[in-house]
């Protein structure tokens, strides 16, 4: 893929691989490309790939469709304290299906308007929208 559009995404580390698009939405295959991950236990780096896992990410609509982002979380073997560990991600919080400038600009919306528009206007239920407020507000303690 061309560099311009991951320099457009702006997200830190990820590249786009691939873009498919659809009349309502676009998926944005991405891509870490570190080598290691830090165990979160021991703070030890690890290079042992142990698994794979993807998993879609709701990002910033572009030009009037929902983008996803199609992404590897990928699992490490800590070659200190030898427990699993997956890949963190500084723009998605941990079991989030948000970045968080998504969750960013709902929580501005609900601010603006009332929680039934913001979940109608970007195709999330209400029970997400207050997920992510919760998520929001926790977050920026």
């Amino acid at each position: 893929m061309q560099p311009l559009f991951t320099e457009l995404l702006g997200l830190a580390g990820i590249v786009i691989e691939e873009m498919i698009l659809f009349d309502d939405k676009i998926i944005l295959e991405v891509e870490a490309h570190r080598e290691q991950a830090v165990c979160p236990r021991c703070q030890t780096e690890s290079t042992h790939l142990h698994q794979n896992h993807g998993y879609f990410v709701r990002d910033l609509n572009l030009m009037g469709r929902a983008v996803f982002l199609k992404m590897n979380r990928r699992q490490f073997k800590c070659s200190s304290c030898g427990k699993p560990f997956s890949e963190t991600f500084a723009f998605v919080g941990q079991q989030r299906k948000q970045t968080d400038r998504f969750a960013a600009m709902i929580v501005e919306q609900v601010i603006h308007s009332d929680s039934r528009d913001v979940w109608q206007q970007n195709d999330v239920t209400d029970e997400e929208v207050w997920s992510i407020v919760q998520y929001i507000s926790k977050k920026n303690l």
